[in-house]
């Protein structure tokens, strides 16, 4: 019975949508003949109209059901029930624009494609507005409880039973209510429903309770045994649901795959696991990649200028970094440090005092990453991913940082999700990890032309400051000699200054000697006795001067 209802409201909702398509094409033509003339063959008669439109309108139909997008939505969400829409009519609309360019004549080619891309826009924005009406109907029904599922959990393992009630109960517009469990070994405060009775009791509590689904939490199972308590539902019109054993690996519907009729799990799918994805992002980061070495060229040059008029060594960085697999290769960047024997076994931090001036300056501006575009396309890396780690702490993090490792599957990335959220250089790692899986896992164009437009804006290293290197004991130890030597000398040529006028005397009544007895045989000897004299007796006229000027 439910899932009749569930099929003709499917049938209606593709009805309605079909309606809609046939608005939006008008809607899309109007707006095209404002924006461009068509040319006279095209209008053609009335029922060719008509035949145009509906072959458009069940071809788009067809390809909403390939796209599943007229599945239960009970549990979908209006980003995603979006999300297919947009997938579908760009599918859809991408084959109708090649047929229409190849077999259209060429003065109606303008037109149409204005047609065609109108057309999309209006569809797509008009049925996922309905989209939203419809789950927020829906949603508000169920929490009202006009739409209501009656839930019993059948089985003993307490930890996805615990997580079944958890997601029943943080998500009212489910529509869904948990009536208890049958089962002889959990407890009811674990679970955190009521018990309804042993498993001995099944067929009486269902006809008791008449409940519209069954949940089973079995840890193991006997199959005969199992088979009749299915059974016991299949003659009541019950449906059946399975909660995995291992639910806590569930994190997404494309983890599930089948080999055969053997349905089994990978535990860590993702997106990207599809190759359409792969290809579709590979080809964005070759086309970008490019650009983005084209558009920054002058800037990579003045870089490279300054890093080797300012500091000894060489223009580039080049480092051992683990990529896709496990993999190592060799990233390029501009180099911002002297040369050192630390640079593969200790991170930069800011205030570092390896960094050069000009270097702080490429690390503050973030200009000393852009020779990775030429690692871009290289296919060492993409542009965007999980920043890659140096060799040393891989094999340190992956024993100590729990599912480190999966960032991995994947090309790193000059620029990623936790980049521009502030989790970068010495920041912490786990935060930086939890952000590189959540990208993995919700992988998506729109995610990463997000980030690739946040990134210019976050990319600024403010934390970032030039530190003057630490000075040597002996390098001090000189430079002490060396402002001593200079002291003297200083010294000795004031006081021959001195004693070449003559004698003076200041408004205070001090006495300045300004001439040298010259029958002294040890004259030379005394500028060496009077030196510390000359220096504090002369002070005051140095600062009378001073006040004057």
């Amino acid at each position: 019975m439910q899932n009749e209802r569930r099929s003709i409201f499917s049938l209606i909702e593709n009805y309605v949508d079909m309606l809609l398509n046939i608005i939006s094409i008008y809607i899309a033509f109007f707006f095209s003949c404002l924006v461009e003339e068509p040319a006279e063959n095209l209008y053609p008669t009335l029922p060719g109209t008509i035949i145009f439109i509906l072959l458009i309108t069940l071809a788009l139909s067809l390809i909403y059901q390939l796209f599943n997008v007229y599945r239960p939505t009970v549990f979908i969400k209006s980003s995603k029930a979006k999300a297919d829409i947009i997938r579908a009519n760009l599918t859809a609309f991408s084959i109708l624009t090649l047929v229409i360019m190849l077999f259209a004549r060429e003065g109606n080619r303008g037109f149409l494609a204005y047609w065609i891309a109108i057309t999309f826009i209006t569809s797509t924005t008009i049925l996922s507005f309905k989209r939203k009406i419809v789950l927020f109907v829906l949603s508000a029904l169920r929490e009202k409880q006009y739409i209501l599922r009656k839930v019993i959990i059948v089985g003993d393992n307490t930890a996805s039973a615990k997580a079944y009630v958890d997601q029943i109960s943080s998500n009212p517009n489910y529509g869904m209510m948990i009536l208890g469990y049958i089962g002889d070994k959990m407890d009811e405060e674990e679970v955190g429903c009521d018990k309804l009775g042993a498993f001995r009791d099944l067929e009486k509590l269902l006809d008791k309770h008449c409940p519209t689904d069954v949940v089973f939490a079995i840890d193991s199972y006997n199959k005969r045994h199992l088979i009749k308590l299915v059974n016991l539902c299949d003659d009541r019109c019950i449906k059946v649901y399975f909660l995995p054993v291992t639910y806590g690996f569930f994190k997404s519907s494309r983890q599930i795959e089948q080999i055969g009729n053997l349905p089994i799990i990978n535990i860590h799918a993702t997106p990207l696991d599809n190759r359409a994805n792969a290809v579709i992002k590979r080809l964005i980061d070759i086309v970008g990649a490019s650009l983005l070495i084209l558009l920054t060229s002058p800037i990579m040059i003045f870089a490279a200028i300054g890093t080797k008029c300012t500091s000894k060594g060489p223009i580039f960085f080049k480092q051992k970094r683990i990529g896709k697999l496990g993999k190592s290769f060799t990233m390029l960047k501009f180099r911002s440090m002297v040369v050192n024997e630390h640079s593969d076994d200790t991170w930069s931090a800011p205030g570092d005092t390896r960094t050069t001036r000009f270097g702080s300056f490429l690390r503050r501006t973030a200009i000393d990453e852009l020779p990775q575009f030429f690692n871009v396309l290289a296919g060492h890396m993409s542009l965007v991913g999980p920043r890659p780690e140096i060799p040393k702490f891989v094999e340190e993090f992956r024993e100590t940082v729990p599912l480190y490792m999966i960032k991995h599957y994947v090309r790193p990335g000059i620029t990623g999700l936790a980049q521009i959220k502030g989790l970068r250089g010495d920041t912490s790692l786990e935060d930086r990890i939890h952000e590189d899986i959540s990208y993995l896992e919700n992988w998506s164009l729109a995610l990463d032309f997000m980030i690739l437009l946040k990134t210019p804006f976050k990319a600024f290293n403010k934390s970032e400051k030039y530190v003057e290197p630490e000075m040597t004991q002996e390098g001090a130890e000189q430079v002490a000699n060396a402002e001593e030597t200079t002291l003297s000398v200083n010294a000795t040529e004031d006081v021959s200054n001195d004693y070449s006028g003559e004698n003076n005397c200041s408004e205070s009544g001090e006495i300045y000697i300004t001439d040298i007895p010259t029958e002294a045989p040890d004259a030379e000897e005394k500028p060496t006795q009077v030196d510390n004299q000359d220096a504090t007796v002369d002070e005051t006229p140095k600062k009378e001067n001073a006040e004057n000027e």
